[in-house]
């Protein structure tokens, strides 16, 4: 029966993932004996459904029995979803910090005890973030738009209940799940370790440099606007997470997103001053590169137009993502 399985993925929707399916069948159970008891073994009407739904309750109450205790900040249905975000924002925090600190001892392997320090400051430093971003992006999601949920509590019908997924709209868990990794792994990187972004020389075993190519403290003005709109880019994974389906609405956001990260680019590297400007003579250094050899003959060719490179790497990458989401919208926009 449809409404008796719109109200069971109701239910097992806000519940722990390894909880789901034995419960699913347990409330598949019970329902099945309260309806048999109820129609005496004869066969159950849409009114003998509605009346065994309302028996048991909202979905969200008896989620709430279910998982047997209830939390405030970040509501019972999204406290699941919420704790594995933050599972997967505090992994991606590790390695990002880890590998930088790595690499940085592998450049500079005297400097070790310097930059210890500085990775415990910087792991301990962004995990507090993370924890405390992800935390205010799910209390806003869950004021925002479970609010009206928790105030109709009392009058629900089993007509409230969503219609079930159509399998051509669900979202794969695993693209959200990369996208906020590479998200927060790269933000890690251009917040704590910029200078790594550059042309690397290893001119013996023993010596390795990086030639950065931004200005570091350049760059540093611009980390409010990037950490804003990677934020979005988070908050757009998470609600994907969190529905589990598209949605207009977050393909709508999905857009506004990407044309953000263009708008982004485009703000920052039409400031010239972004490029580290003593790039070219320190790269032109004889114990790194031969003179006249054809590596730095290109070097020399291409960093002048660096801007317009970057602009039109981003633009087809960007472009790409956003003829993807306008497709997705064709397709779905009659079965939302």
């Amino acid at each position: 029966m449809e409404l008796v399985k719109k109200y069971i993925y109701a239910v097992t929707n806000k519940l722990p993932e390894q909880q789901r399916a034995d419960i699913e069948k347990e409330l598949h159970g019970l329902i099945e004996d309260m309806l048999e008891e109820r129609t005496q073994g004869g066969i159950p009407t849409a009114s003998d459904v509605e009346a065994v739904l309302l028996e048991l309750g909202n979905p969200s109450e008896l989620a709430d029995k279910y998982r047997g205790s209830k939390r405030y900040l970040i509501s019972p249905e999204l406290f699941p979803t919420y704790i594995f975000v933050l599972k997967i924002a505090i992994a991606a925090i590790c390695i990002a910090t880890t590998v930088a600190f790595v690499v940085e001892t592998v450049l500079e392997p005297a400097q070790i005890q310097g930059q210890l320090t500085s990775y415990i400051s910087s792991i301990m430093s962004g995990i507090f973030q993370g924890f405390a971003w992800v935390t205010i992006i799910f209390f806003l999601v869950d004021y925002k738009g479970l609010n009206k949920q928790k105030l109709n509590k009392n009058s629900w019908k089993p007509s409230d209940l969503p219609p079930l997924p159509d399998h051509r709209v669900k979202i794969k868990m695993a693209d959200p799940i990369v996208s906020i990794s590479f998200t927060i792994i790269l933000l890690v990187l251009l917040t704590f370790s910029i200078n790594l972004f550059g042309v690397w020389f290893s001119p013996d075993a023993s010596i390795r440099t990086v030639i950065p190519i931004f200005d570091e403290e350049v760059f540093r003005g611009f980390l409010p606007f990037i950490w804003v709109v990677f934020a979005l880019n988070i908050l757009s994974d998470i609600m994907k997470i969190i529905l589990g389906r598209w949605t207009i609405k977050l393909i709508a956001f999905d857009i506004v997103v990407i044309l953000l990260h263009f708008v982004l680019a485009v703000f920052m590297f039409s400031d010239s001053s972004i490029w580290n400007p003593h790039f070219l003579q320190q790269i032109a250094q004889p114990d790194l590169i031969q003179h006249e050899s054809d590596g730095l003959q290109f070097i020399q060719t291409v960093w002048p137009n660096a801007t317009q490179g970057v602009l039109a790497i981003l633009g087809i990458i960007l472009g790409i993502q956003l003829i993807t989401t306008v497709v997705k919208y064709f397709k779905i926009k009659d079965l939302t």
